[in-house]
């Protein structure tokens, strides 16, 4: 559970309500990134990766994009803005909110995303990463849930019960 006595506030938007981000390192499989990262030799030039953990396509950014365009050449288990600060893994909603701004803040004001537990109270909030794979991060298609069941005395539109 995040720690409640350090919200986040975003000097950007100053009426939105501070937050808490939910964290998501200890939940990643290959994390900490330096576990293999410090045995080999930082290589700074754009190639397909081929061994695993790493996705072999980067489908995010249409081409533009590789690696190191958000992770750390040095200092593996940290991500970095485009101008080279370094972001926890934990605050990577930072680094998505440089090229996604308009997601972002509606994020940060509650529009977008997702709240943990309710809607009222302490806004403890997930970040970028719980829904979208920032490798590929455009959701997939998914079969609509099924209605709630019409109250008694009403009919269905449709005419179904």
């Amino acid at each position: 559970m995040p720690d409640p006595i350090d919200p986040k506030v975003f000097s950007g938007y100053p009426t939105a309500k501070p937050f808490t981000v939910v964290p998501r390192k200890d939940q990643l499989t290959f994390f900490p990134c330096t576990n293999c990262h410090s045995a080999l030799k930082p290589n700074p030039e754009p190639r397909k990766l081929t061994a695993a953990p790493h996705p072999a396509a980067l489908l995010h950014g249409n081409g533009r994009f590789w690696c190191l365009t958000c992770h750390q050449l040095q200092g593996r288990d940290q991500l970095h803005t485009l101008s080279g600060q370094p972001v926890d893994f934990n605050d990577a909603y930072l680094v998505c909110g440089q090229c996604h701004f308009n997601r972002q803040k509606d994020w940060y004001y509650g529009a977008h995303g997702k709240r943990q537990k309710n809607w009222q109270g302490e806004r403890v909030i997930y970040n970028c990463t719980f829904c979208h794979d920032p490798h590929d991060p455009t959701l997939k298609p998914r079969a609509p849930s099924k209605g709630p069941p019409v109250r008694a005395g009403l009919t269905a539109l449709g005419g179904h019960p």
